[in-house]
């Protein structure tokens, strides 16, 4: 069996580094670890595992599947699932919180609860500008007042999401909060009130200390990215290759498909095992560029399914043995996921996320 040379080398130490960036914006707050999508192409069972040994309140997924994964590898931390619906029987079984975000999906996990003889802990969600889910803020006072009247439900917690924190300007952002914070006083004043108060995403958490609240929902920052102010967080995972191939064409070479990349000289082409398969943008195809022996090398032609092809000729120490960084840091240069959002048109989410499932995770 061939070696794998694509993987990615995830640093728990930058992961635990960025953990502490969390607690250092916000005290004592409780910390709902966003883990959704695989912990943002991570590996959610290690990157959860290693959370969960540093005092967070709860791990946040968006759908069922993602909580059974994590209790399937032995996790008993509260799971927040965020999106899912149609699931009582399910969160039941797991023991998984689900978020309610209409009053019909709160009826049916109360039916069931009943039927079961437990009682169901639940999160509700108030759009209060996201336009996603979520109780519609106008209407919220009275559907809470009806959701938390339902047999076996214990509403522990009151949340909601911002649009734009990210922005500069924050004057939607703080427009969200108010509609937030009004409806919690005019509950509060009907004697509904919550254990758990949480609105503050990573940008919130770095930029907007008035939204911490009791618990604080970090994910991008977690690892290592943010579209705003930064502080000291790090990127936790690097995407690593080698080399397949390689081969000195003349002058005139067409390289790829579609013969969109044709030599200008005697060139050095080497051959990555990497491609649109394993997340590696087709958008980088003539666009992207990869580090060997310390220096940044073009990609040339079109990004492949399995293949990419770089252009090392003025690398002259390159080797099969060399290393090939696609994201992380070789020497003096680094190439980030903001950089190839950039460079493709998209947000560093999309970049790690879609990092397939055949690039295998080293926890280091």
């Amino acid at each position: 069996m061939g070696l794998q040379k694509t993987f990615a080398e995830v640093s728990l130490k930058a992961l635990s580094n960025n953990l502490g960036v969390v607690r250092k914006k916000t005290g004592k707050n409780g910390i709902i670890a966003v883990v959704k999508a695989n912990a943002y192409g991570h590996g959610i069972a290690e990157i959860s595992r290693h959370i969960i040994k540093q005092d967070v309140s709860s791990l946040g997924v968006a759908y069922v599947h993602e909580g059974i994964a994590l209790r399937e590898a032995g996790i008993e931390s509260p799971i927040l699932l965020f999106f899912d619906r149609d699931t009582a029987d399910v969160c039941i079984k797991y023991n998984l919180t689900p978020v309610v975000f209409d009053t019909a999906f709160a009826r049916q996990l109360s039916k069931e609860a009943h039927k079961r003889n437990v009682t169901v802990s639940v999160h509700v969600k108030v759009d209060t500008g996201m336009g996603r889910v979520g109780l519609d803020f106008r209407k919220a006072e009275k559907e809470i007042g009806t959701i938390v009247n339902l047999k076996n439900i214990r509403v522990e917690g009151l949340m909601s999401h911002f649009s734009d924190a990210d922005l500069q300007d924050k004057d939607f952002a703080n427009l969200q909060l108010e509609r937030f914070r009004s409806l919690i006083k005019n509950l509060k004043k009907k004697k509904i009130t919550f254990r758990y108060i949480h609105m503050a995403n990573s940008a919130a958490i770095l930029t907007m200390p008035d939204t911490h609240f009791d618990l604080v929902r970090p994910g991008i920052m977690l690892y290592g990215y943010a579209c705003c102010e930064r502080g000291n967080i790090k990127p936790v995972l690097s995407l690593k290759s080698g080399i397949i191939l390689l081969k000195k064409v003349p002058a005139g070479t067409p390289i790829g498909y579609g013969r969109t990349f044709i030599t200008k000289r005697k060139s050095a082409i080497a051959t990555i095992p990497v491609g649109y398969a394993d997340g590696y943008s087709r958008k980088l195809s003539n666009n992207g560029e990869v580090l060997i022996c310390g220096k940044r090398a073009p990609v040339v032609g079109r990004v492949c399914m399995d293949t990419i092809m770089v252009d090392v000729t003025g690398i002259p120490d390159v080797s099969y043995r060399s290393e090939v960084v696609l994201i992380g840091a070789q020497g003096k240069e680094r190439i980030t996921a903001d950089e190839l959002a950039e460079r493709t048109g998209t947000i560093p989410y999309e970049i790690l996320t879609s990092i397939g499932e055949r690039v295998k995770r080293i926890y280091v």
